[in-house]
């Protein structure tokens, strides 16, 4: 690590100086921080090494690979990454983003169930995004709530497909290219599709499937497939998500399309997309 003084914040490569934590799962932590050469904020994720597994240290350079292969709107920017050593934390790596303002999606659904609008619209979104993913080969593996971020920034206007809520699809720790390999231990339970589950083989259908249960989410206020991860995993292996009677019927029709329990059935990323963009045009603006 460099230092600017025994008080001075903590700093990486000479460049990134950290500032308040911003979250922390698994082996990482990401903070806030200022890129220092360029005068602008940026999110730092933070990687121990020194007692990083070797499944750790993998998930590290496959979320660098990843997201240096990727360039959308819609999906976080990487901007740098390096190794260093930080006081009191020993060797690190880290990866620099863009920071995104904001909230991620669970903290939004925490306050109730979003409108079919901005359902719709920040499902086109992330289909936009993981669609480009599926068409560079990699499948994310792990979309759910939290790894949706909400931008607090001014959408545009002016155009009808602009978005209301602009969002950004985070954290690619345990993407893989298509049909390379089985469901991690580290994906989230309850968005799981059936065949993560059975730890089988996945493809771009098993995101189609979890971004099913997200928008169901959104519109319901809840988790389709709650509770600890062998009920979880059981519940969707013996029946598909219920969906309400009170939710429009397009929406009913679309939901179980994505969440069928054969991938091949369920539609491709691109189709979520049109449809969820016409979804969106057709439903009143929130008020």
């Amino acid at each position: 690590m460099s230092g600017r003084g025994r008080h001075a914040a903590p700093e990486l490569a000479h460049r990134y100086v950290l500032g308040p934590r911003l979250g922390e799962g698994g082996s990482a932590q990401v903070f806030r921080g200022v890129d220092t050469r360029l005068d602008r904020p940026v999110a730092v994720k933070i990687f121990r090494l020194d007692d990083a597994s070797p499944e750790q240290v993998r998930r590290y350079a496959q979320e660098a690979r990843v997201l240096a292969e990727l360039t959308h709107p819609t999906l976080v920017a990487l901007l740098d990454v390096g190794a260093d050593v930080l006081d009191g934390e020993g060797p690190v790596a880290f990866l620099v983003m863009e920071l995104v303002e904001g909230r991620t999606l669970r903290e939004l659904l925490a306050e109730g169930p979003t409108d079919a609008a901005t359902a719709a619209d920040i499902g086109r979104q992330v289909a936009q995004g993981l669609g480009h993913a599926h068409a560079a080969g990699v499948v994310h593996r792990d979309v759910k709530p939290s790894n949706v971020l909400v931008s607090s920034r001014t959408a545009p206007s002016g155009h009808r497909d602009a978005p209301r809520v602009p969002v950004v699809v985070a954290d690619f720790g345990i993407a893989a290219s298509h049909g390379g390999g089985t469901a991690s231990a580290s994906a989230t339970a309850s968005y799981q599709s059936p065949e993560q589950a059975l730890g089988q083989d996945i493809g771009p259908g098993s995101d189609v499937y979890s971004l099913g249960l997200v928008l169901l989410e959104c519109l319901t206020g809840d988790r389709a497939f709650p509770g600890d991860p062998i009920s979880t995993s059981v519940a969707r292996l013996l029946h598909g998500p219920e969906v309400p009677p009170s939710v429009d019927p397009d929406w009913a029709r679309l939901l179980r399309a994505m969440t069928r329990q054969d991938p091949a059935q369920r539609p491709r990323m691109r189709a979520v997309e049109a449809e969820l963009r016409a979804l969106r045009l057709a439903a009143p603006a929130p008020v």
